[in-house]
């Protein structure tokens, strides 16, 4: 399952990630979203790249059909971990998502483009889910995109107020 979202910013590509590399944007941006238990697992920065693992636990925002509690369980908080990596010459990036009942079935990855519009910039996000699960794989993947595109806008919106409150 493929889909497409953006993330629009009123400050330049630099400013936008300068936030993404701050150490506090991610969990400040997660305490906002409502994720609890969240643990950067690694953090590394340089003049090129930057990298940061975080662990969480998070709540579904759709209801989970019957016939995947046999996989993820009937928890409403689910434990995931997020990978985001930047090169920032490129402007480009790259998050994968493990949700931790599904990681041995599932692949959820994001590619990302940061790009200047005439009004500031913009995070270009195509984003692809996998689930291997015969018969049924296609119905979780599903399931799972439309969770991250609900969640999407909020993140969005957080992001912003957060790069607002930086200037």
């Amino acid at each position: 399952m493929e889909f497409t979202c953006e993330h629009h910013f009123k400050a330049t590509v630099d400013q936008v990630l300068a936030m993404y590399r701050d150490p506090e944007y991610i969990p400040s941006k997660y305490r906002e979203l409502g994720l609890r238990d969240i643990e950067i697992v690694s953090r590394t920065v340089d003049d090129k790249h930057f990298q940061v693992l975080c662990r969480f636990k998070r709540k579904s925002s759709i209801e989970v059909p019957k016939m995947a509690h046999k996989f993820i369980g009937s928890a409403d908080w689910v434990q995931a971990q997020q990978t985001d990596r930047w090169d920032i010459a490129s402007r480009s990036g790259r998050l994968d998502v493990v949700i931790e009942p599904l990681k041995s079935i599932t692949s959820i990855r994001c590619q990302m483009q940061l790009e200047a519009t005439p009004t500031g910039a913009v995070n270009r996000m195509r984003w692809t889910v996998d689930c291997s699960v015969p018969l049924i794989g296609g119905t979780l993947a599903k399931f799972i995109a439309q969770d991250i595109q609900r969640k999407s806008e909020q993140d969005g919106l957080v992001a912003q107020q957060l790069l607002a409150a930086r200037s």
